[in-house]
């Protein structure tokens, strides 16, 4: 797997990409909580099927987890855990037989869809106020949208959308990545 559509998507959403260690603000770190937690509660209650109870309460959206900040980062603890994800992610592909590097490539591409690239936009990149947020290609946003910018990435520019956590939202137009053809025949 490489990470250079995901760099993309980051630079795209106005995240920035860091060249050497940063811990990064409080907000940030919330994200990548947020982010890469309810991803693995996707994988486990609706891909295993598996619904998880913390302290006798049932987690049946990935969602309905909320997130505090307790105190500083731990960069040995973070390469860590992280590393213990890719190698339980790899463990769980190995073990169904899934095809993750495939599966992977293709929800990266699908990800940078949740851009509306702007052909011929001739106004400089920054934040779009509201009713122009269809930046007259016909782009509409979900309510959760709080608001729109531009980005220009090598000499394109492209619309985006966020929530108030930051989080980048998808266009009505956007669809889900199909999978299915990368499974197919299995049980």
């Amino acid at each position: 797997m490489k990470g250079n559509k995901v760099q993309k998507f980051m630079q795209l959403g106005g995240q920035e990409v860091a060249v050497e260690l940063d811990m990064r603000d409080e907000r940030t770190r919330k994200l990548g909580a947020q982010l890469l937690l309810t991803e693995v509660l996707e994988y486990v209650i609706k891909g295993l099927q598996v619904t998880p109870i913390i302290k006798g309460t049932k987690v049946e959206d990935p969602n309905d987890v909320q997130f505090e900040v307790n105190g500083e980062p731990d960069a040995v603890e973070m390469l860590d855990g992280l590393a213990d994800v890719a190698y339980t992610m790899y463990w769980n592909a190995l073990a169904f037989g899934l095809p993750l590097e495939e599966g992977f490539d293709l929800v990266c591409d699908n990800n940078l869809e949740k851009f509306v690239q702007l052909e011929g936009w001739t106004s400089a990149p920054g934040p779009v106020e509201q009713g122009k947020w269809d930046c007259g290609e016909g782009a509409e946003w979900p309510e959760e949208v709080a608001h729109v910018e531009v980005i220009k990435i090598d000499e394109e520019h492209f619309a985006v959308g966020k929530d108030s956590t930051g989080k980048v939202r998808k266009p009505v137009s956007f669809r889900s990545v199909q999978l299915s053809h990368l499974v197919a025949g299995g049980n």
